[in-house]
């Protein structure tokens, strides 16, 4: 579960990386300052990266924090995907996402640390990798027809499916 959690959002994530600007090109009238908006981003990576750590120190558990997050990041998603005429929809829906980027990779380190053996764990998380560029590849290689908005509905429904593992994986653990 957690190879496919990884698989499954570095796959979204990809597809969003790339597809981000012409997602704001397509709302902006005259350009987009793109500088500002990365800027953004990062600040909001950094705090979920700060939010990981407080809720981490209040006990609660990686996977719970996993699940939350990927639910936040298909619902952000969603919205962009869905709002993509709006701008402050699609630039606040972007901004949650990169917040849960900021949580995603403290996350899924502590949930390799605690779910994949020493001595097999970069050979699991490098076989999910295949899954993740097979996401990824299939997505860019169909981009004209899907769209912008088709891409960002792909990286929504592989949200959703990590989202899923990752309740499965809650319900694991407890």
């Amino acid at each position: 579960l957690v190879g496919a959690v990884q698989a499954l959002f570095e796959g979204a994530m990809y597809i969003f990386v790339l597809q981000w600007p012409p997602s704001l090109i397509a709302v902006v009238q005259g350009g987009v300052p793109f500088g500002k908006v990365f800027s953004c981003f990062m600040a909001a990576c950094l705090l979920g990266s700060t939010l990981f750590s407080s809720l981490a120190r209040r006990g609660l558990q990686a996977e719970t924090t996993t699940a939350a997050m990927l639910v936040s990041a298909a619902a952000s998603m969603g919205v962009a995907t869905a709002c993509g005429s709006s701008l402050a929809a699609v630039l606040a829906a972007f901004l949650v996402f990169e917040a849960c980027v900021g949580v995603y990779f403290p996350s899924i380190g502590t949930l390799r640390s605690r779910h994949l053996p020493d001595s097999h764990r970069s050979v699991i998380v490098n076989l999910f990798g295949v899954p993740l560029n097979l996401i990824v590849v299939s997505v860019f290689l169909s981009i004209k027809k899907l769209g912008v908005s088709g891409a960002l509905a792909c990286s929504t429904v592989a949200l959703s499916l990590a989202a899923v593992c990752a309740v499965l994986l809650v319900v694991t653990v407890n």
